[in-house]
């Protein structure tokens, strides 16, 4: 099943793809995964000095209104999605595992977060940087998530959100 992927957010760019395949880190390359990532490096989808800078996303976080993702779904990791420069960035995949994840908002500044119904924690929002309170659990979620800040992923999960989060490695929270 496709799941898409933005190389930007808010104007700014995401590594996802080069995140996304730091993740695969050490897993087996077959020739056809070579020539897609010398294809992704020569249309100028994948920066190899890039690569070399980035922390891996190990899962992405979706809603998923209609139950399909779960464990043994086939990843088609895509960039482009549904227009006519599509491309495909990763060896296809399954998905691992999945787990339910709720972000609320309980003020404008105060956010709190929960995956398989149990509390990770909260942040205190402020002019658009965390203080006073941020669990750590939150800080390694958004890292795992392919965000550079716990500030850049709530700039991003900005208001109520119910999904899940689809692991394609064996990290669970």
């Amino acid at each position: 099943m496709i799941l898409p992927f933005s190389t930007q957010i808010n104007g700014k760019p995401t590594y996802f793809v080069e995140k996304i395949l730091k993740s695969f880190d050490g897993k087996d390359c077959t020739e056809d995964d070579e020539l897609m990532l010398k294809e992704a490096i020569y249309l100028g989808f994948l920066s190899p000095y890039k690569y070399d800078e980035v922390k891996p996303k190990l899962h992405t976080i979706r809603e998923d209104k209609n139950d399909r993702w779960k464990p043994g779904v086939m990843i088609d990791f895509f960039i482009n999605a549904r227009q006519k420069n599509m491309f495909r960035f990763a060896p296809r995949i399954p998905v691992v595992s999945t787990q339910k994840i709720n972000i609320t908002w309980l003020t404008k500044y105060m956010v709190f977060v929960t995956i398989d119904n149990k509390p990770i924690g909260d942040a205190i929002w402020d002019r658009g940087f965390i203080c006073m309170s941020c669990d750590t659990r939150l800080r390694e979620l958004a890292k795992n998530d392919g965000f550079e800040s716990v500030e850049d992923f709530f700039g991003y999960f900005n208001k109520d959100f119910t999904g899940k989060i689809i692991h394609w490695t064996d990290l669970r929270y």
